[in-house]
């Protein structure tokens, strides 16, 4: 007798790495002007925002990097515009969980005169742990079905012959996110819940991001199909 049964794997995890995308971005007339004013942008990034966190610089990955002439053509008038030329560097900064840290990046960064836009989203360091704890919940949870499937028929379970793997998703963070867009959605949230807004003024983006941000739990999901035959 041949018995085939699936198994859900699911688990949560803690956040404890922060992986932050961002994103220089400057706009000057001339080719010369962009680069001098794009890589002193990354400088001072780099100085007032890492070096004060005690971050090492080579933390920060290149992910990609262009300066591209920016025209643009009117179909009304049919005539090009030259909009300069754009400066695009996108990096990544990887680093543990800490809320206090983060705050203070998010703080750091809004205070600089050519802020980068910037993604913080939350994962787990130990991926492909997590992924086998699950899948060996998932054939666990296959192998308990397919035993009561073999009692009811009076039959005693004897191997997995095959077992087909297909993944809920691949991508292991949390739900949760900032950006650089959200300093005003937390001074916003500090309103909702009653606070008068010359307290909330005097409060940092530490302070207020540490009394109202917690990120969600990282969930892992397997999904697995077990042939089992009987004897």
């Amino acid at each position: 007798m041949d018995i085939m049964v699936q198994g859900e794997g699911k688990k949560f995890y803690k956040p404890d790495q922060t992986e932050i995308s961002i994103n220089f971005y400057v706009n000057e007339k001339t080719y010369e002007k962009v680069l001098e004013k794009g890589t002193k942008s990354v400088e001072v990034f780099i100085n007032e925002v890492l070096n004060k966190l005690n971050i090492e610089k080579d933390e920060l990955k290149t992910r990609s990097f262009r300066i591209n002439h920016n025209i643009r053509y009117d179909y009304q008038t049919k005539q090009e515009i030259d909009n300069g030329f754009d400066y695009n560097q996108n990096a990544t900064l990887k680093m543990d969980y800490n809320r206090e840290l983060i705050s203070e990046f998010m703080d750091k960064v809004s205070k600089l005169e050519d802020a980068p836009k910037y993604n913080i989203n939350f994962s787990i360091k130990e991926k492909e742990i997590a992924k086998k704890e699950v899948m060996t919940e998932a054939y666990n949870k296959a192998k308990e079905k397919a035993e009561i499937i073999a009692m009811s028929a009076g039959k005693k379970l004897k191997d997995c012959i095959k077992v087909d793997f297909r993944p809920f998703e691949e991508k292991v963070i949390s739900n949760s996110h900032l950006a650089d867009s959200d300093l005003g959605m937390l001074f916003e949230e500090e309103r909702a819940i009653g606070q008068a807004p010359e307290k909330m003024m005097r409060k940092s983006t530490a302070e207020v991001l540490q009394n109202i941000f917690t990120p969600e739990d990282v969930e892992i999901r397997e999904n697995l199909y077990c042939l089992w035959i009987t004897e």
